[in-house]
């Protein structure tokens, strides 16, 4: 007799994520300013060699100004180095002497004009100067943001994740490789859409809300031995609740392209409605455009299995900016939210380490605590699709909003900043073997990395740069340090690095905002 051996299951699919790598002219693993710095550094103390005639005077000089250079650059301090740290702390102190770090909000007193429109109120410190219009799409009202600042134009749905860990390795697998066929669509299609946004909003919920359900919709005629029976089971169940919202924002870069859309589609409506009719102007020609590209997004979504659930209208985006500031107010809460209630009564971001933000309708008079970190870097090993569970899932009772942003290069482009980077990995490579030094591992798995992107982008995948940032809210500055703790460990779960935007709290918070921001172009 005869029996099947057992063949086992494949191995699952596993993905890299390229290493960060500073864009500068020359040097490796320098940015442009620090090259700057060393070679100004290396300038002055040639010079000092040259004009100054005491020897005593000249020696220290010939040798301090480089030194000084390169220890801004390459020493540790305090986390970064002296040159991390001096624009950081610059504009803290620019911004303390100026009393920008305390904002108020003016909405109470603002009051409406007489045609019944609001009167604005200006944003908190880092937002920028922001212009809301909206557009038609579908049934629904679309809100679109014009950031005056960045020249970028956004917008933002809601959607309902697919549920990756529920399904087996196959299916995940494929959903990804769909969610990449959207990436692909949006990076070498015709649109305008060049970067996107994924928020993924942790709150706590309350963990007694079957319990009261049960007690209002409850049978009192039920069997008592029924009753006590499920009153057990329910003891048993834990009582730690959460929901878990997600958010995709698209932004479109402000052009000559995108800017001779608009007006043409405003020129186009204005002759359609005739004389009598309501003009369009340049900008709502601009929140058409982005309602069009949305509406294309939205179908790759539901062939990518992931279910749009609404788009976000002024009242639903002005809600969901005040839970962020405020996470006491309810997100689906839509009475009197407006563009200017949008923002928070009082911030402070003073302090170095957290920002601080107040609204009218908090519960206490203790403002909530917000600290902002950046993913610093990425897993450098092959991971899973589940990666980021530990962070997203599995730390219950932490306030937590995750953004990620990736902006899109098509895949031509990306192609040949790949070959770009091959050829001076090889260079490098090759100038270490002539020296006769040891080859550095982590260099080696940065060549594999780089073969599998140029694998991947010869299939037809389109080139990504993903940047992303964790906020954590607390009721008080106690709480908040627990919870930075809780977040770094589970972030250390998910293989990632994370580093406190201290001293820039306030601009490093709008990064997880639905704005589309964080990364440079």
């Amino acid at each position: 007799m005869t029996t099947e051996s057992h063949i086992g299951a494949p191995p699952r699919r596993t993905y890299m994520i390229g290493r960060a790598r500073p864009n500068a002219m020359i040097g490796k693993n320098r940015e442009t300013g620090e090259i700057g710095l060393i070679i100004a550094g290396a300038f002055l103390g040639m010079m000092s060699g040259l004009l100054i005639p005491v020897l005593s005077f000249r020696i220290p000089a010939l040798i301090g100004f480089p030194m000084l250079a390169l220890a801004a650059i390459y020493v540790p301090y305090k986390g970064r180095t002296f040159y991390r740290w001096f624009e950081i702390n610059r504009s803290y102190r620019r911004m303390l002497r100026k009393g920008s770090a305390a904002y108020r909000s003016g909405a109470a007193e603002a009051g409406i004009r007489l045609d019944g429109r609001e009167v604005e109120v200006g944003p908190p410190p880092g937002v920028g100067r922001i212009n809301w219009m909206t557009a038609p799409f579908g049934p629904d009202e679309l809100a679109v943001l014009l950031h005056a600042d960045r020249r970028t134009v956004t917008a933002a749905i809601e959607i309902e994740g697919p549920g990756v860990g529920l399904r087996d390795s196959e299916d995940q697998e494929a959903l990804v490789d769909r969610f990449g066929t959207l990436l692909k669509h949006v990076a070498n299609g015709d649109g305008f859409v060049t970067r996107l946004q994924i928020l993924a909003r942790t709150l706590p919920a309350d963990p007694d809300a079957h319990a009261k359900d049960v007690e209002q919709r409850g049978d009192e005629r039920a069997e008592p031995w029924l009753r006590d029976s499920y009153e057990q089971l329910q003891s048993m169940v834990s009582t730690s609740s959460e929901q878990h919202r997600a958010y995709l924002v698209a932004c479109m870069h402000y052009g000559r392209e995108l800017a001779a859309e608009g007006a043409t589609i405003a020129k186009a409506a204005r002759r359609s409605a005739g004389p009598s009719g309501r003009k369009l102007s340049k900008d709502e020609g601009l929140a058409i455009i982005m309602a069009r590209e949305l509406t294309d997004i939205c179908a790759r979504l539901t062939e990518a299995d992931i279910r749009v659930r609404q788009p976000l209208g002024q009242a639903r985006l002005a809600s969901l900016i005040h839970a962020m500031y405020d996470p006491d107010h309810p997100i689906d809460h839509l009475q009197a939210m407006s563009k200017r209630n949008a923002w928070p009564a009082e911030l402070d971001a003073m302090e170095p380490t957290y920002l601080k933000a107040k609204t009218r309708e908090s519960s206490t008079r203790a403002p909530w605590c917000h600290s902002t970190a950046w993913v610093k870097e990425w897993p450098m090993t092959p991971v899973g699709v589940n990666f980021l569970a530990p962070l997203l899932v599995h730390t219950p009772d932490v306030i937590r909003t995750v953004s990620v942003t990736m902006d899109l290069e098509p895949t031509e482009l990306a192609i040949e900043r790949m070959l770009t980077e091959k050829t001076n990995d090889d260079a490098e490579a090759s100038r270490q073997a002539k020296m006769n030094r040891t080859i550095d591992p982590r260099d080696v798995a940065a060549h594999g990395r780089v073969d599998q992107r140029g694998e991947d982008l010869a299939s037809g995948a389109a080139g990504v740069n993903l940047v992303g940032y964790i906020t954590v809210s607390s009721r008080s500055a106690e709480a908040l340090a627990r919870d930075k703790r809780t977040i770094r460990a589970s972030a250390g779960k998910s293989y990632l690095k994370l580093e406190w935007c201290d001293r820039e709290h306030h601009r490093a918070f709008v990064n997880t905002l639905p704005f589309a921001t964080g990364i440079r172009r």
